[in-house]
Order: structure tokens, then C-alpha cells, then sequence
């Protein structure tokens, strides 16, 4: 498990970022992070890392002290961001550069997922497409079986088939002992991945769930006139108007299956009321 006590956090000449942020992160969890721009998610997997170091508090994974950047904790964690500066090197030369550095590093799976994707080993990196890129670099990721690994937007640059194959990778390679945290603004490619939601606004940490403990409380589906004023939160989408609602305010006929789009606009949009259904004990601003 990776624990975050009394973490303060602010860059050079601005705000503090957080304030005395507290979480517990559970293992062998697929984890979405999500928040608006802005609230700190990349700066939070940076600071999981130890690319990032707090001004206060404490982070610590097992009996690792984290800020203490431990080459044993390193080879333990990797995270891919959402824009990656590459060397002028081959597919497989980068591969080879990198791997060593990571114990579990498994070269049968970076060729299975090397296959998946198309990617041919004799590429220039600098060279390919972001899309290109970004599949390597993914396959890179899952190959290294670190126990953390955190995906900055891993699905930005890529096109709808490799969304999918994406998708299957990371069922079939990842394990039970690994937790995986994945920082996206684009939920609906990622939602039938999800167990687990945290969730930052304000800068601080609004929802910490398991998807299947959420899905106990509240109920997705389509508005009808009969049931609109009872729904928490409403928004027109493309087949009509949908929302959500306490999960025994709505008919069983009616419930739909959990919706991360829905659930991420009536946090922001309907905070207050949210957090008194989920029994948050969170300050409402």
C-alpha cells in the first residue's frame, strides 16, 4: 500500500498546491485519478515517484520511506507521462538501455505486446508518430512488471483499435500484486478498466472508492419525468438525458452500469450533495 500522510506541496513562487493531503492507496488496484487540469494529478504521481519531494508530511510504500529515493524503491516504480522526451536510439536500443534497471523487466511480454501493437524493434523513436510512440512506450511500461506503475493519459495519440488493444494489454499483463494508477481525462476509454476511483478537486481528495463500493450507493440511468427530481445530477448526452441518483431512488428497471463520465461532472458539479450521499466527511467549500 502506498500511504500519503500530512503531504504539503508547492512549486517556487506560487500557491501551495496541497495542504496537509492524506490518502491511503490500495494494492493490486486498477486506480483512475481524476480531476480537472490544473489539480495537481501529474504533480501527485511525480511526488509517488520521488521526482517530486513535499515541503512537509510523508509518503511510503511498504518500508520504504519515499522522499528518500532508495534505488531499491526506484526499480519498484515507474510512471509513463503524458509527454516523454525520447532519445535518438532504435525501438529495441531504448529497450535495451532502460530494462536493466528494472528486475522484473519481461522480455517475452514486450515482445508479445510489441506484436499487438505492430511496433517493429528497427524504428527511430524520434522519428514515428506520437501514436507510434506511445504504443512503444507503453509497451515498455507494462513489460517492466514494476509493482507501481502510473499512466499519465496513456491513451493520448492513440487511435481506436490501439485504445482497445490497450485496454486487453493491460487486463492480461497486469497482476494482482500490482497497482496501477492511471491519470486520464478521457474516462470513457478507461472506465471498464477501473476498480478504484480517487479523485482530486479544490486540490484535495473528494473520492477515494472502490468502484463496486460506489456502484452499492449510487444508480446511473436514463431521466424520465417520474424520476427527475429525485436525481442528484442531470446532463443531455447523445442519446438523451441521463443522470444519477441515490441507488435506491431509482427503479432496478432503469439502473444502467456505473458511469465514470456521469459520476466526475456531478463530483464537480454537485459536490455538496454527492459527498453527503457517499458520507464523505470532506469540507465543502
Amino acid at each position: 500500500m502506498i500511504t500519503i500522510k500530512n503531504l504539503k506541496f508547492r512549486y517556487k513562487r506560487t500557491v501551495p498546491l496541497f495542504e496537509d493531503l492524506s490518502l491511503d492507496i490500495p494494492q493490486g488496484s486498477i486506480i483512475g485519478l481524476l480531476g480537472r487540469n490544473g489539480e495537481g494529478k501529474s504533480t501527485l504521481m511525480k511526488l509517488i515517484t520521488g521526482q517530486l519531494l513535499p515541503s512537509a508530511g510523508t509518503l511510503s510504500f511498504g518500508d520504504f520511506d519515499i522522499t528518500k529515493r532508495h534505488y531499491q524503491y526506484l526499480q519498484q516504480v515507474f510512471m509513463l507521462p503524458e509527454d516523454m522526451v525520447v532519445p535518438r536510439v532504435t525501438v529495441r536500443a531504448y529497450f535495451d538501455m532502460i530494462a536493466p534497471f528494472y528486475p522484473n523487466y519481461d522480455e517475452r511480454i514486450a515482445q508479445e505486446i510489441a506484436q499487438a501493437f505492430e511496433i517493429d524493434w528497427s524504428w527511430s523513436l524520434h522519428k514515428i508518430s506520437l501514436g507510434q510512440r506511445k504504443k512503444c512506450l507503453i509497451a515498455l511500461a507494462i513489460s517492466l512488471r514494476t509493482p507501481i506503475l502510473l499512466l499519465d493519459e496513456p491513451t493520448n495519440g492513440l487511435d481506436i483499435p490501439s485504445k482497445s488493444v490497450f485496454r486487453r494489454l493491460l487486463l492480461k499483463y497486469g497482476s494482482d500484486e500490482q497497482t496501477i494508477i492511471i491519470s486520464t481525462h478521457q474516462v470513457r476509454d478507461l472506465e471498464q478498466l477501473l476498480d478504484y476511483i480517487i479523485m482530486l478537486d479544490g486540490n484535495r481528495i473528494v473520492c477515494n472508492e472502490s468502484i463496486a463500493a460506489l456502484s452499492e450507493t449510487l444508480a446511473f440511468g436514463e431521466v424520465t419525468e417520474a424520476n427527475a427530481e429525485r436525481a442528484i445530477y442531470r446532463e443531455f448526452m447523445v442519446l438523451g438525458e441521463y443522470g444519477v441518483w441515490k441507488h435506491a431512488d431509482l427503479e432496478p428497471a432503469l439502473q444502467g452500469e456505473f458511469s465514470m463520465e456521469l459520476f466526475f461532472n456531478a463530483m464537480i458539479a454537485q459536490r455538496a450533495r454527492m459527498n453527503e450521499v457517499l458520507n464523505h466527511q470532506i469540507e465543502i467549500k
